[in-house]
């Protein structure tokens, strides 16, 4: 391993305070995630709340977007301003193509960018997705967003594509890694934004993190499932209160992790359902207008006529309600799931790292007692002495540089926890404003349809004539004789 400098030889040494089972089983690779139109104003300007008041106050706290009181650390004459760095994703150029092409304008006032203002830089879903790649290996003590894939269309509504809603899954993960107080120093990051051509990031002069495969759960999910832990957490003996609380956090996204998935995969379901209920309204109104054609009494074919119109105006409502609920909704459950997933395997890293720490200095400590004997020695050579002496030093700073990387990472990892849970909160928050929002205003239209229609009924009734012949007595009312 290498200490915390060496992970990106570009990077300058910065210190931070603390701020801050059936067919749908292929689907749980497409995460995506949403928010209504008021969120896509709001996570474009996540890099930009507490910047702003930075600048201007110098020290204290702001409110972030999603309403917490976030502490930045004071700004100093000596400093200067605080760093700031904002993405503004325009649109989409060219949906024709395997991948989406993005374009996006960037801000800054970073002394490692050459320039401070970037317009109409374009960059691939594949290129995003190698930003993100080499975002989690270079700093695997980090929660890294997860990125959406670039796509709202799936099999439950697999000719709808939500255009919309894929900039703003990519304005979202730009403004959250541009408030990162790490990853927005990465040197590849600059180069994502200033490279003329293609990017591709050189690869990551650290070791990937082996990590061992986790064990697969042997009880089944369902609706009696949820919300029950398959199993408690295993605290160790004398862990200090931080590293209990990773393990209950980490048991508590396992099981919201497998209980979206499940909600993920029933919401498509019933999208699909809708669809298919949004066609057969069409069909039913097609066939009462045709029966209000052909039909020679002239009030009941305009009420044939009026009922068909209602069951035609229902059908296209059902089909929006389908589409929102089978991107935006399925969407985002996805991009949750997949964001608890990489929050286990970061909890897992940061084992790794304490691990390779406690390796360490265990192997400072053999190697002070191989010195030890050495000086003790009175037939020891000079040579020998040298080269024991140097395996001594150089054990001694990596045995540093693992401390200072563990003390770090909790630093930084208790601040990242506490930033994805405003996150994950505010997603499926403006989620179910959405999905509510959509569904009213659809519900709205149809109601109103369907009081005109009644008033249709009511003002066409034929009045009653008093000069026509009254109808014949039926059997039981006839008078004996």
């Amino acid at each position: 391993m290498y200490s915390d400098d060496e992970i990106d030889p570009h990077r300058e040494t910065a210190h931070f305070t603390k701020p801050f089972s059936d067919d749908d089983d292929d689907e749980d690779n497409n995460n995506t995630g949403s928010f209504s139109r008021e969120a896509r104003r709001s996570a474009s300007n996540d890099s930009q709340v507490g910047e702003s008041e930075a600048e201007s106050t110098g020290a204290g706290e702001f409110e972030d977007t999603e309403g917490d009181k976030v502490t930045q650390p004071a700004q100093s004459q000596a400093q200067g301003p605080a760093p700031m760095l904002t993405f503004t994703v325009g649109h989409l150029v060219d949906r024709s193509k395997r991948t989406p092409v993005y374009t996006f304008d960037v801000i800054t006032n970073m002394a490692r960018f050459k320039a401070r203002k970037y317009t109409g830089v374009e960059r691939s879903q594949t290129e995003f997705e190698r930003l993100e790649t080499h975002l989690q290996a270079t700093y695997p003590e980090c929660l890294v967003p997860t990125l959406g894939p670039g796509t709202t269309a799936s099999k439950y509504v697999p000719e709808y594509q939500n255009d919309r809603l894929v900039v703003h899954l990519v304005q979202q993960w730009l403004s959250r890694v541009a408030w990162h107080p790490i990853l927005r120093q990465d040197y590849e990051l600059r180069q994502f934004v200033e490279a003329p051509f293609a990017f591709n990031p050189a690869l990551s002069s650290a070791p990937a993190l082996t990590m061992a495969p986790s064990a697969p759960s042997s009880s089944g999910s369902g609706f009696f499932s949820w919300g029950k832990s398959r199993q408690a957490p295993r605290i160790p003996s004398g862990a200090t209160p931080f590293e209990q609380h990773l393990e209950t956090t980490a048991a508590n996204l396992g099981v919201f992790q497998r209980n979206a998935a499940e909600v993920r995969r029933w919401h498509g379901r019933m999208a699909r359902a809708r669809a298919r209920l949004g066609i057969d309204l069409r069909d039913v109104g097609t066939k009462l207008v045709s029966a209000g054609v052909i039909e020679h009494n002239a009030h009941l074919a305009r009420a044939l006529k009026r009922l068909g119109k209602l069951f035609l105006l229902a059908g296209p409502h059902a089909q929006a309600q389908a589409n929102a609920e089978g991107s935006r909704g399925w969407a985002v459950l996805g991009l949750a799931a997949a964001s608890c997933g990489d929050v286990q395997r970061t909890l897992q890293c940061r084992q790794l790292i304490f691990t390779e720490h406690q390796v360490a200095q265990r192997q400072l400590d053999r190697k002070k007692q191989a010195a030890a004997v050495l000086r003790s020695s009175t037939s020891i050579s000079p040579e020998h002495a040298q080269d024991a002496v140097a395996e001594l030093a150089q054990a001694k700073a990596d045995a540093d540089n693992r401390r200072l990387r563990a003390e770090r990472v909790d630093r930084v990892l208790e601040a990242d926890l506490a930033a994805f849970g405003r996150y994950r909160e505010g997603d499926l928050r403006h989620m179910l404003a959405a999905l509510a929002r959509d569904h009213l205003s659809a519900e709205r239209q149809v109601l109103a349809e369907q009081r005109a229609a009644l008033e249709f009924v009511r003002q066409g009734r034929p009045a009653a004539r008093h000069n026509a012949a009254p109808l014949p007595p039926g059997p039981a009312s006839s008078s004996p004789k």
